[in-house]
């Protein structure tokens, strides 16, 4: 899954009313790190975001990455 792509699915099942909203469990804290799943693993998406009268505003969005170093 590209991380654009990633970003993006991960805004939209934070947005109400959006073909995503409710496919992934979001805790209940800002920003939020929804866990995405696919077919080569999985990617952790942190999102900023803030609710206004209209909707959701997407401050920031971005992965969490980890690599393993080591010898042999």
């Amino acid at each position: 899954m590209a991380v654009s792509g990633a970003q993006c699915l991960a805004s939209c099942v934070l947005t109400p009313g959006t073909v995503a909203d409710g496919l992934v469990a979001i805790p209940n804290v800002v920003p939020t790190t929804p866990t995405l799943k696919h077919a080569s693993g999985q990617i952790e998406v942190v999102v900023d975001y803030g609710q206004t009268d209209t909707g959701i505003v997407i401050k920031i969005a971005g992965l969490i990455h980890s690599a393993h170093i080591g010898g042999g």
